[in-house]
């Protein structure tokens, strides 16, 4: 019974005494009250930063263009149907590379930058300059600065967005100077439309070389059944008055029209395919062209004062609680006190600092 009432004394003891290695939110916020001097000057200094800045920044210039891909998936259907009857597979055909996320790959391609950016532009007040020097990329050689200037692209100056529903691709182009903002948006386009067709005129090569070849085989079979339809008439005459011979005649002649009938279709596909390969016909439809920014870019200062208030005001917390720290009495305060002499001991851990302060 006694060892009982000890022990409930006790914990009722415990239970009362402060626990002084806890941090009490009334002394939190004691700390923010006395340097609410400090957290205040602090997010208004961020502010006027914030703000400074976005007023001070050079201005941007923003153009837009919207196109969307068009194929031919109708001819690429045809060549694989016309593939499959002889079971053969031809890659490189077919519409998966007309898609709106093929061309958003293929606008930030090093392929399209880098035509992109090794090449000069005629900019209002200041003439035809290399992009390389008006994005003023200093680096050691020109293809470095190149380099750079395709990566100042990718990351900074075009942004594309993809319509999901209707497939159109918007190409956003940001600049200080609008007209180069308009001729980088115009030379995507045409560098976009002058690599589609290369590489459709290089597919259109391929599929004349196999349709060629395709031709040449279906043309020898059909003169083989033809030469056969002849040495059957001429070895019987009079073939209708025999069953046998009437049903091996017409089973000639049906082997001959199938022939036939391939060998049209080919010649066809030929011809359309010679027609395909020097076509020019766009593969994109531009339905909106890129156009001179009538003015600068809205600045947003109602972003760079919010910006400037959540950053401001954490930065001023911290600062507060460094203040009250550093300014605090050393006395009584054995976290501190552990602080100091551990800071002396490494600060005397260091030869020359530690002699200098000895």
């Amino acid at each position: 019974m006694t060892s009982d009432s000890q022990q409930m004394g006790s914990g009722a003891a415990t239970a009362s005494r402060p626990l002084d290695d806890e941090i009490s939110l009334w002394e939190v916020l004691a700390v923010l009250l006395r340097r609410r001097g400090t957290i205040v000057l602090t997010t208004l200094l961020c502010v006027a930063a914030a703000v400074a800045y976005t007023l001070l920044a050079a201005e941007e210039f923003t153009t837009q263009a919207s196109f969307r891909p068009q194929g031919s998936e109708a001819s690429a259907s045809q060549l694989l149907a016309l593939a499959g009857q002889f079971g053969v597979n031809v890659p490189g055909v077919g519409g998966e590379e007309l898609s709106p996320a093929f061309y958003a790959e293929l606008l930030v391609s090093r392929e399209i930058l880098h035509r992109v950016a090794d090449r000069s532009y005629t900019v209002e007040g200041v003439g035809s300059v290399p992009l390389v020097d008006l994005l003023e990329i200093e680096e050691d050689t020109e293809e470095l600065r190149v380099e750079e200037a395709i990566e100042g692209l990718r990351d900074d100056l075009i942004s594309i967005q993809t319509g999901r529903e209707t497939g159109i691709l918007t190409v956003g182009v940001t600049t200080e100077w609008p007209d180069l903002s308009k001729a980088i948006a115009d030379r995507l386009l045409a560098e976009i439309q002058v690599f589609n067709l290369e590489t459709r005129r290089s597919q259109a090569m391929a599929e004349r070389v196999f349709i060629e070849a395709r031709v040449d085989s279906a043309q020898a079979a059909l003169l083989q059944a033809e030469a056969r339809m002849e040495g059957f008439l001429q070895a019987n005459r009079r073939f209708e008055d025999s069953p046998e011979l009437t049903f091996q005649q017409e089973r000639y002649a049906r082997d001959i029209a199938l022939r036939q009938q391939v060998y049209t279709g080919l010649v066809q596909a030929l011809d359309e395919a010679r027609i395909a390969e020097v076509r020019d016909t766009p593969v994109i439809t531009v339905l909106q062209a890129p156009h001179l920014p009538p003015g600068p870019d809205d600045r947003s200062l109602l972003l760079a004062i919010a910006l400037g208030l959540v950053l401001g005001g954490m930065a001023g917390v911290v600062l507060a609680f460094v203040v009250e720290a550093v300014r605090r009495p050393a006395v009584g305060d054995p976290a501190r006190e552990d602080f100091q002499r551990a800071w002396d001991a490494l600060v005397g851990s260091i030869p020359l600092v530690g002699r200098r302060a000895g």
